[in-house]
Order: structure tokens, then sequence, then C-alpha cells
């Protein structure tokens, strides 16, 4: 005998909870995005030691390159120019940006309506800037920017495509629930 499956209308995959479906490959991809966030954010604190941005310079006086050494010095003179307020709001903006990625992947890790919610919402919001970085980057600079729209958007229409499913089943259920009741009664 089986089981009776956990399973409710609208979240037939909760049935299977270790099988891992778009939804978990979506919370595993903002998973690693958040990794990624972090350890920007954490660089950029490193940048606020002056003894590392010596030590950055000593090394990249080492380089034989000359262009890897006039771009690492470039880089350099425009971190240094950001200066410790504008770093620590870059890193507040990230950690910021970090918290909301994590609940992405957390809500869709546990496959909740809210955690769909927020990652339309915040992926939705995100594509217009992409648009407009991939109209105005330079023509060898648009593979990254392409690539990151258009997983953006095939995350935004699964997404959607799956909560609309989910609100059609949801309708179906209360209007067999409605009709079975008045059945009943009547």
């Amino acid at each position: 005998m089986k089981p009776a499956s956990s399973a409710s209308p609208g979240h037939p995959s909760s049935a299977h909870p270790h099988r891992l479906d778009p939804l978990r490959v979506i919370a595993l991809f903002k998973f690693f995005k958040a990794a990624v966030l972090i350890a920007t954010s954490y660089g950029a604190h490193l940048l606020l030691k002056e003894s590392l941005l010596l030590r950055l310079h000593e090394w990249t006086m080492t380089l034989t390159d000359s262009f890897a050494q006039r771009l690492l010095l470039r880089a350099l003179g425009w971190v240094e120019g950001l200066g410790a307020k504008r770093i620590h709001i870059v890193m507040a903006v990230t950690l910021a940006y970090t918290a909301v990625v994590l609940t992405e992947g957390i809500g869709l890790w546990l496959r909740r309506a809210w955690g769909e919610w927020i990652t339309v919402i915040a992926t939705a919001s995100l594509i217009p800037f992409e648009l407009w970085e991939l109209i105005v980057r330079p023509p060898h600079r648009k593979l990254a920017v392409l690539a990151t729209v258009i997983v953006n958007v095939t995350i935004l229409w699964y997404l959607t495509w799956l909560l609309r499913r989910r609100a059609a089943e949801h309708a179906a259920w209360a209007a067999a629930d409605t009709h079975t009741s008045r059945r009943s009664t009547g």
C-alpha cells in the first residue's frame, strides 16, 4: 500500500522532496550567485587595507607583460580613487543584494510560492538594466551580458508559467469543490 502523497494541488513536486527539479536547479544557481556576491563583498572589504594595495602595487611592478602591468595599475588607481566611503557603499549594496538572492534561493529550494514570487519580481526588475547594458556595451563585451539576459529571461518565463499553472489548478480545485458542495446540499 502506498502512503498518501503529500502533494497539494499546485505543488505536485512536493511528493518527491529529493528530486532535482527546475526549482531546485534555479535555487542552486541562486546559492552560487550568493557565494560569488559574498566573495565580492569580502574582496571589497580587503581593498580598505592600505597594506594590501601597497603589496598589489609592488607585485604589479614585477610583471613583465607591460599590457597587464598597465591594466592592473589603472585598476588599482581606480580603486584608490573610490575611497573608503564608496567602498563601504559597494559592500552594503552587495550584501543587501546577497540577502535578496539568498531569500530567493531558500524559497525556491523549499518550493514555496513566496520564493517564486520574490524571484519573479527581483529578476523582472533587473532585466531592463541588463537590456540597457546590452545596448551600450561595446560589441566585443556583450557576450556575458547576453548570457545573463538569456538565463534571467528563461528563469522568469519558467517561474511565471509555473505560477500561472498553479493558479489555474487552484481555481479548478476551488470550482470543483464549490460544485461538489452545491450537489451535496441540494
